[in-house]
């Protein structure tokens, strides 16, 4: 950094050492003359130049003195630049106004600017969060070799913002005020906060979905209990029915005509297929939740997919029927599929992914006559695991984008319908906690493929 250096002590000592030279000159010079020329005449013209030769000597004096301390000078800059251009994080040097007048290498590097271009902006122009104005009348208030942390945004020449945490220093140099601050990317620490909140999020969610499950069973069991009393009371000839309509006297063949006739068995056979379904539901939901010890266990993978179908579908279906009873579902398992250790939960969270964004991402799709959404789930043994696949023929992912479908953050939904954490996620849990491999291909307008590559357990099935 070019800062401005307190010339006092080297003016004081260039002005002891002219001082003391003509202290001498005047002292000694006509002595030494004298002592060196005898002739008078010769001794009288030189006493006439004498003066200029004084000049001369002092202004080389002087010279030689101020180059020294200009080295000096230079070989200081020369190796704060070098030290100052070898830290990571950008360094910025400001004054009170706010205008930036020195950066090192990485300030350049990280926003995309040339160091030329850099120097013509304010820090307004790279941080667009700050206020001019506020920002002369910190420095101002701010005492001399005062630190300042603050967190704020920096923008890159792209356009593009990420978030900083800088350290500021401020100090004065002759009379004038600056700040020197060095500013730190924090994206990573912002999106590892991001995740854990989500996490946070999804415990809540889940502790939540088992409470109400819980909730849901007892009036549940109460109608299931009570529908089939109904029907044993109807459509039973037990001893005690015939018994009871003897005393009304009741024919009960006519009573089931009647019932017959307004369809009241098959609306009890409906009541008692959704209050299955529903005890179905809340099965699942009371697995996926479940808030045990995440231990690895072996699983009946191609079990954990239905459940992960039948919940997605519940789900699907409350939000959005008329769209998701269109896609057609085709399921292709091996017989006798491997067994897989993994962490039930985790996995589940996975396919249910998988499957909900494919229903999404064709739901968004204008299909042609005689074409409709097809969701493909496969379930095939390989050598030393399973392979488990999530087709869709919705309109597919761009081939620029592939690349970054598992990155944190990343999302092509509009704002505010996706978090971009859901398949950075799904894919650390495969390979990370179960050292697997997770894949995608895509062909853009026909659809994508999510492929899982899980190992396969090392002990017998065990049906969980």
């Amino acid at each position: 950094m070019n800062f401005s250096i307190r010339p006092s002590t080297i003016a004081l000592k260039i002005s002891a050492k002219y001082a003391l030279f003509g202290f001498f000159w005047i002292l000694l010079s006509d002595r030494l003359l004298n002592f060196l020329v005898r002739d008078p005449a010769l001794n009288q013209q030189i006493q006439t130049y004498k003066g200029w030769l004084y000049v001369l000597i002092t202004a080389a004096i002087i010279y030689i003195l101020v180059d020294r301390y200009d080295r000096n000078v230079q070989k200081s800059q020369n190796a704060y630049r070098r030290l100052l251009d070898n830290i990571a994080d950008p360094i910025y040097l400001a004054d009170s106004t706010g205008r930036i007048i020195d950066i090192n290498e990485a300030a350049a590097e990280r926003l995309g600017y040339s160091r030329k271009e850099i120097l013509k902006f304010a820090i307004s122009d790279i941080a667009p969060d700050t206020n001019e104005i506020e920002w002369r009348k910190t420095i101002a208030r701010t005492a001399s070799d005062q630190r300042l942390i603050f967190e704020s945004r920096h923008r890159r020449k792209d356009g593009t913002t990420y978030p900083v945490e800088v350290v500021t220093c401020i100090f004065e140099e002759n009379g004038q005020k600056f700040c020197l601050g060095v500013a730190r990317d924090i994206t990573q620490r912002t999106r590892t906060l991001e995740l854990m909140v989500q996490h946070e999020k999804m415990n809540s969610l889940g502790g939540m979905a088992a409470g109400i499950a819980h909730e849901i069973n007892n009036p549940l069991a109460v109608i299931m209990g009570a529908t089939q009393n109904m029907r044993n009371r109807i459509l039973s000839d037990s001893p005690k029915n015939l018994h009871i309509a003897q005393e009304c006297d009741l024919d009960l063949d006519k009573m089931r005509e009647y019932l017959r006739k307004r369809d009241i068995a098959n609306m009890l056979a409906k009541i008692s297929e959704a209050g299955g379904r529903a005890s179905q539901i809340v099965s699942s939901m009371l697995n996926f939740s479940h808030n045990g010890p995440r231990k690895m266990q072996t699983c009946n993978i191609a079990k954990l997919m239905d459940e992960s179908l039948e919940l997605t579908s519940s789900d699907l279906r409350f939000r959005n029927s008329s769209r998701f009873t269109q896609i057609q579902i085709s399921k292709e398992y091996d017989n006798a599929v491997l067994p897989v250790r993994c962490i039930r939960s985790e996995i589940q969270q996975v396919l249910m992914n998988l499957i909900r964004n494919a229903s999404e991402a064709m739901a968004e799709k204008e299909y042609t006559a005689g074409e409709g959404p097809r969701l493909d789930l496969r379930i095939k043994n390989s050598r030393g695991g399973v392979v488990l696949e999530v087709e869709n023929n919705g309109p597919g992912i761009p081939r620029n984008r592939l690349k970054k479908v598992f990155e944190p953050f990343y999302t092509s939904k509009e704002v505010g319908k996706g978090t971009g954490l859901g398949l950075s996620i799904s894919y650390f849990i495969i390979t990370e906690q179960h050292k697997g491999s997770m894949t995608v291909s895509s062909t853009d307008g026909k659809g994508a493929k999510f492929t899982i590559r899980l190992p396969e357990d090392s002990c017998e099935c065990c049906d969980v």
